[in-house]
């Protein structure tokens, strides 16, 4: 699914697309599936369930769990301010910080 954001998007896919645009990324070369009852969740014991993000344009892919308590926001942010996606497209806006 992509990251667009409509008046019906889930919360992380608005979330992902407000950091994406913040960060001065192009929102439309990233895809957001968040799959609820995964089986790698299960087969690690994880409670809750898993967001993959993946870069089109890069075809770099990375998971964040998302149970209770998950942090996945933050650990996203990290991946962008160390390096990972660093290589995606960026929009024409200039990001901010």
């Amino acid at each position: 699914m992509p990251a667009h954001t409509q008046p019906e998007s889930p919360p992380a896919a608005q979330a992902l697309s407000g950091v994406l645009r913040a960060k001065g990324f192009e929102v439309g070369d990233f895809e957001l599936e968040d799959d609820a009852a995964p089986a790698f969740s299960d087969l690690f014991g994880m409670r809750g369930g898993l967001l993959r993000v993946r870069c089109c344009s890069t075809g770099e892919e990375r998971l964040y769990p998302t149970g209770s308590g998950s942090a996945w926001l933050g650990a996203f942010l990290m991946d962008l301010g160390g390096g990972h996606f660093a290589q995606a497209v960026r929009g024409s806006a200039s990001a901010i910080g």
